[in-house]
């Protein structure tokens, strides 16, 4: 019997809690401090994402403006370093082959088959002059193109070229570990400008087409290379470089800022769920939220406290909303009615 009258009443309790919170939550003061709260949650929301975004758009994976194809002098002078800004700009150098030049690095990776990169000395046209320290005209280190067996290599064109390229930084130079004439172990022009006896550029150019010089340079209106851009040399595979990124990461500050501004929309949230809860506690237990000089009472059929305003000559619950009986005619027997509070009992008149 006690453990079915335990269960009834917090059957109950939760059922007038529930009736209680619902019946502050949908309140007009209520619903307004609800509505600012969205509001303010939402452009926090807003805010979270544009910073997202901004931590996004910070990363930078590629510079179209180096995939525009610009001749050689435009983007680095003989002498000068390869510097990150330099790099991976695709540019267009004509010139001729030196017939006797070419030479293959091994251990080059082409759709994951190891080969060879065939490197030939790209002797540019009208360079004489264009570096003070050169006793002739300048050349450029050219990987031509892939092929998978170093017994297969062809010759460089014989005439005249306009070739296209990536510009790269060099690579260091190794010390030949006994590999077979005509091979080095890296791309590197400090190396080939000994081998070659010739003034280079500091960097090297990844072929992706050659024309002959006679020609133009298939183009898109965009200034990028064609889809149909190819080297001259049917036996080797273009070297399709892609440019390196040169910062990939989020930005860790916006993306703090993004999280940020999400737990400040939860925060609006939150304070109107305060302010519910709050308004629900100042009801069951006056006595800790109001300072009263005389007694309250309990409205069991309204669920909430309501007091005697003697200005106003008044009944009004904590809400400050009027009760819904405001003269002492009105006021119903205390039994039926009220339960005094601090003592106090509702037994009385109408002042």
């Amino acid at each position: 019997m006690d453990r079915s009258s335990d269960g009834i009443w917090e059957t109950h309790r939760a059922a007038h809690y529930s009736y209680v919170v619902l019946k502050i939550a949908l309140s007009p003061r209520s619903l307004a401090f609800l509505t600012v709260s969205l509001i303010i949650a939402a452009l926090f929301v807003v805010l979270s994402m544009w910073q997202l975004s901004s931590s996004d758009q910070a990363a930078v994976v590629a510079d179209p403006d180096k995939d525009t194809v610009k001749p050689l002098t435009e983007v680095i002078k003989p002498g000068e370093v390869v510097t990150p800004a330099a790099a991976d700009h695709t540019v267009e150098i004509s010139g001729a082959y030196d017939p006797g030049s070419t030479v293959v690095i091994p251990g080059r990776l082409h759709d994951g088959v190891d080969g060879y990169w065939v490197v030939s000395e790209l002797v540019v046209q009208d360079s004489a002059g264009l570096w003070d320290t050169a006793d002739g005209p300048m050349s450029v280190p050219v990987a031509r193109g892939w092929i998978g067996s170093s017994d297969q290599v062809p010759a460089a064109p014989s005439e005249p070229v306009t070739v296209a390229g990536r510009l790269l930084p060099p690579e260091s130079p190794l010390i030949n570990e006994d590999l077979p004439e005509g091979q080095l172990p890296s791309l590197s022009p400090a190396q080939l400008t000994n081998v070659w006896d010739a003034p280079l550029y500091s960097g090297y150019v990844a072929a992706a087409a050659e024309v002959p010089a006679a020609e133009e340079m298939p183009v898109t209106q965009q200034g990028t290379l064609a889809p149909e851009a190819s080297v001259l040399s049917d036996e080797l595979f273009d070297l399709d470089i892609d440019q390196q990124p040169t910062d990939t990461s989020l930005n860790m500050l916006n993306l703090f800022y993004a999280l940020e501004w999400i737990v400040f929309a939860g925060f609006a949230v939150f304070l109107w769920w305060r302010f519910v809860r709050d308004e629900y506690l100042r009801r069951q237990d006056p006595q800790k939220y109001f300072y009263l000089e005389g007694d309250y009472f309990w409205d069991e059929e309204e669920q909430s406290f309501y007091y005697w305003d003697e200005r106003d000559q008044s009944y009004y619950y904590f809400d400050d909303q009027p009760a819904a009986r405001s003269t002492s005619d009105a006021v119903p027997a205390a039994e039926n009615r009220t339960h005094p509070e601090h003592g106090a009992s509702h037994e009385r008149t109408h002042p």
